[in-house]
């Protein structure tokens, strides 16, 4: 009983049976590391939410605009990810990816809703204009439709007010 694994592989000595352990440890690691970069990821958004809010509230845009191109860029890089290894990956990390892309986009998408109201708040009506077509430009597709209709309501309030220059001035009522 005490060398059972050497009685069945004679061939093979203790340090081998040593390396392979050693080799099992580290892929199980590794392994473990993968679901650690999943909920990296998540963390990483969520912090990139937070500092995102931070700026706008203290009306740094550029800096909250550059935040909110971080989440995307860490959607594109699951996709990029998924695309490149669709065939290595099993199903739990597949579904991993997508929600990471998921959340990203969906993140992103509703920072930049925030943004638009922002700039219409402080009566900024054409960057508003702006970030409004960028949604509706940028998150095409049915998981995206409440952001695009919001954004498209959006943008028609913002071209109204900016229409509204060029409209006749009602009669007043006496």
């Amino acid at each position: 009983m005490k060398n059972l694994f050497l009685r069945y592989f004679p061939s093979m000595k203790k340090c081998t049976w040593l390396n392979i352990f050693v080799a099992l440890l580290i892929v199980a690691n590794l392994i473990g590391c993968t679901g650690n970069r999943y909920q990296q990821q998540a963390d990483a958004i969520k912090s990139h939410v937070e500092t995102f809010y931070g700026h706008l509230q203290s009306h740094q845009v550029d800096r909250a605009m550059f935040e909110n191109e971080q989440i995307e860029v860490i959607a594109l890089s699951a996709e990029e990810r998924l695309l490149r290894r669709v065939g290595q990956m099993n199903q739990g990390e597949k579904t991993q990816e997508w929600k990471i892309i998921k959340t990203a986009k969906e993140t992103a998408a509703e920072n930049w809703l925030a943004l638009a109201r922002y700039f219409s708040e402080t009566q900024q009506y054409a960057k508003a204009r702006g970030t409004y077509r960028r949604i509706i430009e940028t998150y095409q597709g049915s998981p995206y439709h409440l952001y695009v209709d919001r954004a498209k309501m959006g943008l028609r309030d913002v071209e109204g007010i900016l229409d509204l220059g060029t409209l006749p001035v009602p009669p007043a009522v006496k």
